[in-house]
C-alpha cells in the first residue's frame, strides 16, 4: 500500500514539473513575456542567445534576444549587449535595414551611461569598439562605403591597449586597407595593412597575420609586382605552419591559390603544384566538414556512449556463459542457486499480481474521474446554453415587449397635455426600471460585450467592472481575435471564475490578467499578489479550481496552478483555439 500511495503522489507532480519545465524553455511561449524574470534568468537569456548567434542559428537566437532590448527591469550592462546583439544578427541579412536602429540605441545607450557604475563585465571601450565594427560592417555591405570608413576609422581612433580592443583594431586596418586597394589607392592600402600586421605581431596573432600578409600580396600583385607577391605569400604560409584549425587550412589554401597564380604570371610552372596542394586542401576541407557534421551528431545522440554501454553489457553477458559453464563443478552452489532463483520467480510473481491489482485500480480511478468530468462538463455546457437562451429571450423579446409598452404610455401622455395623470408617470417610471434590471439580468448571464465585440473586450470590460479602491485588476491581451461563440464563452467563464475566486479568497491588492493566441492555442494566465495557499496536491485547490481544470481538460487544454502562503497564486493555462465557422455563399 505504500508504495501504491508514493506512485498516487508523485506521478501528479512529475507531471507538473514537466511542465513547467517546458513551459520555462519555450523562448517564443506568451507566458515568458509577461513574467517578471530574476537578474539571473536574464543573463542566463542573453547568453543562450549569443550562443545560438556564435552557432548561426540566428532566428532562434533573435526570438530570445529581442524581448530584452526594451525591458526595464534588464540590467544596463544586458541591454546595451542585447542591442548590439540584435544588430548583429540582424545584419546577417543584408535586405534588412531594422539592424542600425539597434545598433545605435546600443552606442547612445553606452554614451548615456559610459561612466556609471551599473555598467559592469566587459569594459565600456570594447563596447564602444564592437559596435563601431558592426555598424561599419553594416554600411559596407549596403555599399554605403564612406559611412563605413568613418566608423572604422573611429575604432583605430580609440583608447586602450586591451587585446580585444587592439584586435578590432587590427580588423579595421585590414578592412581600410582593402578599401583603399579597391580604390586603387595603394600607397594607403599598404600603409594601412601595415599598421594591421604590426598589432597582430604584438600579439603573435597567427592567423590574422596570414591574412594581413595575403592582402599585402594581393596590393603588389594588382601593381604587377608578382616576384615581391610570391614571396609575401610565402612568408604568409610560415604563419600557418603549426595551425591545425579549419580557419588555419581555409588561409592556407587560398595562400597557394593566390602563389599558384603568381606563379604563373612568371612563367613558373611551379605553378601547377600549387594549385594541385591548394585542391587537396580543398578536398580535406569537405571531408573535415564530414566529421565536423558527424561529430555534431555524435555528440547530439551519445554514440559513443551508447557503444560504450553495449560493450559492459557484453562483457556482462560473457561473464555470465563462463559463470554457467563453471557451474558444473559445483553442484551444490548450482542447488542454492536454483532455490534461491526459486524464491525470485515466487516474489516476481506476487510483484508482478500487486502491480495488475494497482493498474486495474488505477484505471478504474482514471475511467471514474472521466466519468465526472464528462458529467461536469456536459452539466455546465446545459448552464451555459440556458443562460445564453435566457439572455437572449429577456434581450430580443421581453426588453422590446417593455419598449414599445413604454412608447405607447409616451404617446397616450401626449394625449393629456400638461395634465396627466400620476398613475400614468407612475406607470412609466415601473416600465423604465424594469427595462434597466432585465439589461442588467441579461449581461450579467450573458455579456453582451463578449457577443458582440469578443473576448479581448469582455475581459477588459470585467477587469474594470470588478477594479475598486481595494484592489486593482490590470490586462495585457495580444493577437486576441474572435472565435467560435461557444469558445469565446467557456473562457470567458473560466476568466470570471478565476476573478470570483481572487475576490472571495485572496486579499489581494492587485490582480492580472494575460491573454494571448499563439500557434492556435489561447495562452491565459490570471495571477494575484494575494495571501496564496499551501499546495502538496492538485486536491488541494479547492472545487472551484478542480471544476475549472476539468472544463479545461475537456477542451484538450493545460491547466497548472502556483502558489505558497503569503506569495500569492498563478494560474496558467492554454487551451487549443476553435476558430469562428465562415458562413459559405452558395
Amino acid at each position: 500500500m505504500n508504495i501504491i500511495n508514493v506512485i498516487k503522489h508523485t506521478v501528479p507532480l512529475v507531471f507538473i514539473f514537466l511542465c513547467l519545465k517546458v513551459k520555462a524553455e519555450s523562448a517564443h511561449s506568451a507566458f515568458a513575456v509577461f513574467e517578471k524574470e530574476s537578474d539571473t534568468t536574464l543573463v542566463q537569456r542573453f547568453e543562450l542567445a549569443k550562443i545560438l548567434y556564435e552557432e548561426d542559428r540566428y532566428t532562434r537566437a533573435l526570438k530570445m534576444v529581442l524581448p530584452l532590448t526594451n525591458r526595464k527591469e534588464v540590467e544596463i550592462d544586458i541591454l546595451i549587449k542585447a542591442n548590439l546583439l540584435a544588430g548583429q544578427i540582424l545584419s546577417k541579412d543584408t535586405s534588412n535595414t531594422n539592424a542600425i536602429a539597434y545598433l545605435k540605441k546600443s552606442l547612445n545607450l553606452l554614451e548615456n551611461y559610459k561612466f556609471s557604475t551599473e555598467l559592469k563585465g566587459e569594459a565600456s571601450d570594447y563596447l564602444v569598439a564592437q559596435n563601431y565594427d558592426a555598424i561599419s560592417k553594416f554600411y559596407l555591405h549596403k555599399g554605403k562605403k564612406d559611412s563605413s570608413e568613418y566608423y572604422f576609422e573611429k575604432i583605430i581612433k580609440l583608447p586602450g591597449l586591451d587585446e580585444r580592443i587592439m584586435g578590432l583594431k587590427a580588423k579595421a586596418y585590414t578592412n581600410l586597407g582593402k578599401m583603399y586597394a579597391f580604390n586603387k589607392d595603394f600607397k594607403k592600402a599598404e600603409e594601412y595593412t601595415l599598421e594591421s600586421i604590426k598589432i597582430n605581431t604584438q600579439f603573435n596573432n597567427n592567423l590574422s597575420l596570414a591574412l594581413a600578409y595575403n592582402n599585402l600580396g594581393n596590393l603588389y600583385l594588382e601593381r604587377g609586382s608578382y616576384k615581391e607577391g610570391r614571396e609575401i605569400y610565402g612568408k604568409a604560409l610560415t604563419y600557418l605552419k603549426n595551425e591545425k584549425s579549419l580557419r588555419a587550412l581555409q588561409h592556407k589554401e587560398l595562400l597557394l591559390d593566390n602563389i599558384a597564380w603568381a606563379l604563373y604570371n612568371l612563367k613558373d610552372y611551379r605553378a601547377y603544384e600549387y594549385v594541385t596542394d591548394s585542391y587537396a586542401i580543398r578536398d580535406s576541407l569537405n571531408i573535415e566538414e564530414t566529421r565536423k557534421a558527424y561529430k555534431k551528431i555524435e555528440s547530439k545522440y551519445n554514440v559513443k556512449e551508447f557503444q560504450k554501454e553495449a560493450d559492459k553489457k557484453q562483457q556482462k553477458q560473457e561473464q555470465k556463459t563462463w559463470a554457467v559453464g563453471t557451474a558444473g563443478v559445483i553442484i551444490s552452489i548450482l542447488l542454492l542457486y536454483l532455490a534461491n532463483l526459486y524464491k525470485l520467480r515466487q516474489r516476481n510473481l506476487s510483484l508482478k499480481l500487486s502491480q495488475n491489482e494497482l493498474r486495474q485500480q488505477r484505471k478504474l480511478e482514471r475511467l471514474n474521474s472521466q466519468a465526472q468530468v464528462k458529467i461536469l462538463n456536459a452539466t455546465l455546457d446545459g448552464k451555459e446554453t440556458e443562460r445564453k437562451q435566457i439572455a437572449e429571450i429577456l434581450h430580443d423579446n421581453v426588453s422590446a415587449l417593455l419598449s414599445s409598452a413604454n412608447m405607447h404610455l409616451q404617446a397616450t401622455q401626449k394625449q393629456y397635455g400638461d395634465d396627466i395623470p400620476e398613475e400614468l408617470e407612475k406607470t412609466q417610471q415601473i416600465i423604465t426600471e424594469a427595462s434597466e434590471k432585465i439589461r442588467d439580468l441579461s449581461h450579467n448571464l450573458v455579456s453582451s460585450i463578449l457577443l458582440k465585440f469578443g473576448l479581448e473586450y469582455a475581459t477588459k470590460d470585467v477587469a474594470k467592472k470588478f477594479s475598486n479602491s481595494e484592489i486593482k485588476i490590470s490586462t495585457a491581451i495580444l493577437n486576441v481575435y474572435r472565435y467560435s461563440q461557444e469558445f469565446e464563452i467557456k473562457v470567458f467563464n473560466i476568466i470570471q471564475e478565476l476573478i470570483n475566486n481572487i475576490l472571495k479568497h485572496s486579499k489581494a491588492k492587485n490582480a492580472y490578467i494575460m491573454l494571448e493566441e499563439e500557434d492556435d492555442m489561447i495562452n491565459l494566465i490570471v495571477k494575484d499578489d494575494g495571501v496564496g495557499f499551501e499546495m502538496r496536491s492538485d486536491k488541494d485547490s479547492g472545487i472551484g479550481l478542480n471544476q475549472i481544470r476539468a472544463r479545461i481538460n475537456m477542451m484538450n487544454g493545460n491547466f497548472i496552478i502556483e502558489s505558497s502562503k503569503g506569495n500569492g497564486t498563478k494560474v496558467i493555462a492554454s487551451i487549443p483555439v476553435i476558430q469562428k465557422k465562415e458562413m459559405v455563399s452558395a
